[in-house]
């Protein structure tokens, strides 16, 4: 299968440290890969993971916050001398879109516009490829919004049934170009692929919007930007503490749990990865640079009685 994986390129909030750049999430989905906040310096730190601008096929905003903006100039000038082609759809809260503007004014190649804004609030965003991108309001001081990416479902054939009614070698590639041979279908021979389904949550104190963004997803990526001692200051300046985000995601079901977006107060994370596992199983507590992969899809593997299959998680 395709990579899956989150590369966290930046993992601090409002101010950076020697260790944590501003925060800015890159998800590579195959043969997809989007970008998620772009605070100051991210152009350096994708040159560090190894990425290239041409990698980025969107960028969702979640907020007008500099430390998830400022970094959006330079990476749209880098597309230009690096001449991809454009422009760059780039997703914000349809609220925050007209001051975004005045940043964004900065990064110019003549008439060519180096971007294209998309309003984000609640429901479908974009369709990108095999994947559709929905975002929904978060809480916090500032217009925000979460996003949310889903993959088509599709189907997995299974080569010893296919044979059983009598389709093999080339027929195969036919079934799965959709075609029918000699009367049998991709659908006889197959079982549901449930596509996979990833968030990116920041800047939000517990809410409904973020629930809905997290459910069933195999991977949540989200703003833990204190400990649990700090809980009254998270609820009042519209954050999460580590707890409360592992609990987000027991909630919705969530497979893996991705940290980021630390205040710069905490030196050591260990009390961060305590308290999130003592909730949540499966908890990265991110640093800058880490490539954490999504889990591998439940899928089905067999056909059994009356078309019955047995799940398993593939890697």
């Amino acid at each position: 299968m395709s990579r899956r994986e989150v590369v966290t390129l930046g993992t601090s909030c409002q101010i950076p440290t020697r260790e944590r750049n501003h925060v800015a999430t890159y998800l590579r989905l195959g043969d997809l890969g989007v970008l998620v906040d772009c605070g100051e310096g991210t152009q350096r730190q994708v040159v560090r993971a190894g990425l290239r601008t041409s990698q980025i096929d969107a960028l969702f905003l979640t907020h007008e916050h500099g430390d998830h903006t400022y970094g959006v100039p330079g990476l749209l000038n880098r597309r230009r001398v690096e001449d991809v082609p454009g422009p760059l759809p780039v997703a914000a809260p349809a609220e925050a879109i007209e001051r975004l503007s005045l940043l964004t004014s900065f990064a110019t190649n003549g008439p060519e516009p180096l971007h294209e804004w998309i309003p984000a609030g609640h429901g479908e965003v974009l369709r990108l490829r095999s994947w559709t991108v929905r975002s929904a309001p978060l809480r916090h001081r500032v217009p925000t919004v979460g996003y949310r990416f889903t993959e088509d479902d599709s189907r997995t054939l299974i080569p010893a049934v296919a044979a059983e009614h009598g389709v093999t070698g080339p027929d195969l590639g036919r079934l799965q170009r959709g075609e029918t041979v000699r009367g049998v279908s991709l659908a006889d021979v197959s079982v549901p692929r449930p596509g996979q389904r990833v968030a990116v949550i920041m800047d939000t104190a517990v809410c409904d919007g973020a629930l809905e963004l997290a459910q069933g997803c195999d991977l949540l990526v989200s703003e833990a930007t204190y400990n649990d001692d700090q809980v009254a200051l998270a609820e009042t300046n519209g954050h999460l503490t580590a707890r409360q985000a592992a609990e987000l995601a027991v909630a919705a079901g969530v497979r893996r749990l991705v940290l980021t977006h630390f205040s710069s107060r905490y030196e050591d994370l260990t009390r961060h990865l305590d308290e999130a596992r003592e909730v949540h199983p499966d908890v990265v507590v991110a640093c800058d640079l880490q490539v954490i992969p999504v889990p591998g899809r439940i899928e089905q593997t067999s056909s059994g009685p009356e078309g019955a299959a047995a799940p398993t998680a593939k890697t």
